[in-house]
């Protein structure tokens, strides 16, 4: 059977045409006349009162993904700001804690070294002997130098690397510099480095190192300068004396009695009693 509505052939025990939606009835004829042209179909609008029959199904509404809502957005910043805040609360309070224990820790260090603490004096108020004795007394390393001042007298503190008053551990290092007096002159400074070359090479006395430095047929240095050369000279002349006695017993064969004499003599080596006589009882038998 045709549809009457839309022409649109339909089976015949359907009530409504599937194609317009249009309710057939049992009487209507079954072919629909030959020179009449089957209407065209024309889709129901959505105001049609006509049912939808079962063949009929109505459009489904996609849906977004849940990625592409903005609440879902919203909520993980919300999350993430949590988090976030909640790290950054838990490092500040370890790095608090950290730095409270590192303050307890160093206040408990002073007070346990609080004791050991030393308080340094003003040296340049002292000699070198109590410096060394202050020192020894209070388990505080002393390193002595010399330097040359047109200001401090030879003898006294130039400097102290640690001030006067101030507060040092036992054990500690203090570096003091011991004044030698004015620069001396090129004549002074020469003449000290002659007297080093007699005492270290030829083992001379005082006595004679001096004669050398001023003798006329010498080094013809002028007295002052010649004193201030065995005053600076800081040499062992015990130790002088017994190289020279050596010398004496090894190579010309003298007795210690006449190396003795040889020692003292003016007219010889010219070292002190003490000397010549240190030297001989070193002597090998």
């Amino acid at each position: 059977m045709f549809c009457p509505n839309c022409g649109k052939e339909i089976a015949d025990d359907l009530k409504f045409c599937p194609e317009c939606g249009a309710a057939l009835t049992k009487d209507e004829p079954e072919n629909v006349p030959q020179n009449q042209e089957p209407q065209q179909s024309v889709p129901p609008r959505q105001n049609d009162s006509a049912p939808v029959t079962d063949n009929q199904q109505k459009p489904e509404k996609q849906k977004k993904p849940v990625y592409k809502k903005v609440w879902f957005w919203i909520l993980i910043v919300i999350v993430l700001i949590f988090i976030i805040a909640a790290f950054s609360g838990h490092d500040d309070s370890l790095a608090n804690g950290e730095i409270s224990s590192a303050a307890n820790d160093s206040y408990q260090n002073d007070e346990l070294t609080e004791g050991k603490k030393i308080t340094v004096p003003d040296f340049s108020k002292m000699g070198k002997s109590d410096i060394e004795k202050w020192a020894s007394a209070n388990n505080v390393q002393v390193v002595f130098s010399d330097d040359f001042s047109d200001t401090v007298a030879s003898g006294s503190v130039i400097s102290q690397s640690s001030k006067a008053n101030e507060k040092v551990a036992e054990g500690s290092i203090i570096n003091v510099v011991i004044s030698d007096g004015k620069k001396p002159s090129i004549e002074y400074q020469n003449a000290l480095e002659k007297a080093k070359d007699y005492s270290d090479y030829m083992h001379m006395s005082k006595q004679g190192i001096y004669d050398q430095l001023t003798s006329e047929y010498g080094d013809k240095f002028p007295a002052d300068a010649a004193q201030y050369a065995i005053d600076n000279l800081g040499a062992d002349y015990k130790a002088n004396a017994l190289a020279k006695a050596k010398v004496y017993q090894k190579d010309m064969n003298m007795s210690k009695s006449a190396i003795y004499d040889q020692l003292v003599s003016s007219y010889g080596e010219q070292f002190t009693p003490e000397e010549a006589q240190y030297a001989v009882d070193n002597l090998d038998d």
